[in-house]
C-alpha cells in the first residue's frame, strides 16, 4: 500500500521517456519499420506473427547492418519473409531502429522522470519544520545536509515517504543504506528486564535478538513491552500527509543541494 501510495501521489504531468532527444537514423529507421516490417513484427518489434527481433540474435551479433543487411535484401521465402529492394542507407536505419529496441529492453530501468517538482519550497519549508515535525529528527544542516545532490527527485520523494530499501533498489543497482533496526525492551513480570533488536512480535511473544547476538523468546503475556522504531513518524506521516504537503516538502528538499 505504501508503495502504491508513492506512485499514485506523482503528478500527472509526470512524464517518461529517453533522457536526449532520439537519434533521427533511428526515427528513420523507425518509419521505415512500421510501413513495411511492423504487420508481421509489431510496432515495437517484439513480434506479432513474426519472430521478436528485439531478442533476435541476428540483431544481437550485427554490426552496422551487416547481419540485418542481408536478412532484408534476401528475405526468408521458406519463412513467409519477402526480400526488400533497400539501400544500404536504409538498412543501416533499420539497424539503428532494433539496436535501439534491443538496448531499451536490455536498459529498461533507465529513464527519466520529469515535472515532478510542482511544490511550493517555501510552504515545504513550513511543513518541515512545523505541522509535519520533520525537524523533530532530521537536520537540513546535519543528516539532510546536500540531500537534494545525492538523489534524484523520485528517489528523495521515495525515501521521503518510505526510507527502507526495495527490491527495485537491488534491480537497479541503486546503493542504500539498510532499514535501521528497531529496537525493543521488555520488562517480564518478575521486573527482569531483556532488551535488544526485534525480531518478531505478536500478541503472545516477542522475539529478540540480544547485544550476545541470542535470540531471545520471551512470553508477552504481563511484559511491558517498549518499541523503539526509527522508521515510526514516517509510516504515522503516512496517515495523513496530503499530496499537495508531500510536493510542496519535495520541493523544499530539493534546495539543499
Amino acid at each position: 500500500m505504501l508503495l502504491s501510495t508513492i506512485f499514485l501521489a506523482l503528478p500527472l504531468v509526470a512524464q517518461f521517456g529517453p533522457a536526449s532527444p532520439p537519434d533521427p537514423a533511428i526515427e528513420r529507421g523507425r518509419q521505415a519499420f512500421i510501413s513495411a516490417c511492423a504487420f508481421c513484427h509489431g510496432t515495437e518489434a517484439t513480434g506479432r506473427s513474426a519472430p521478436d527481433l528485439v531478442r533476435s540474435s541476428v540483431v544481437l551479433h550485427d554490426e552496422h547492418g551487416d547481419q540485418i543487411g542481408p536478412v532484408i535484401l534476401n528475405g526468408r521465402p521458406e519463412r513467409g519473409m519477402p526480400a526488400f529492394n533497400y539501400t544500404p542507407e536504409q538498412i543501416a536505419d533499420l539497424a539503428a531502429f532494433l539496436h535501439s529496441r534491443a538496448a531499451a529492453t536490455a536498459n529498461r530501468f533507465s529513464y527519466t522522470i520529469s515535472g515532478l517538482l510542482t511544490g511550493d519550497a517555501a510552504a515545504g519549508k513550513g511543513f518541515f519544520f512545523g505541522a509535519g515535525k520533520c525537524s523533530t529528527c532530521h537536520s537540513t544542516t546535519g543528516d539532510l545536509q546536500h540531500i537534494a545532490a545525492a538523489y534524484e527527485p523520485v528517489d528523495l520523494q521515495r525515501r521521503m515517504i518510505y526510507p527502507v530499501p526495495t527490491y527495485m533498489d537491488s534491480m537497479m543497482g541503486k546503493k542504500t543504506k539498510p532499514a535501521p533496526p528497531v529496537k525493543v525492551t521488555v520488562v517480564l513480570p518478575s521486573g527482569q528486564t531483556e532488551s535488544g533488536v526485534l525480531e518478531h512480535r505478536d500478541e503472545f511473544k516477542v522475539v529478540l535478538k540480544d547485544a550476545s547476538g541470542q535470540h531471545r523468546v520471551l512470553n508477552a503475556e504481563g511484559a511491558k513491552v517498549t518499541v523503539d522504531d526509527p522508521l515510526a513518524a514516517h509510516e504515522q506521516l503516512m496517515a495523513h500527509i496530503t499530496d499537495r504537503q508531500m510536493h510542496d516538502t519535495l520541493a523544499f528538499l530539493e534546495t539543499l543541494k
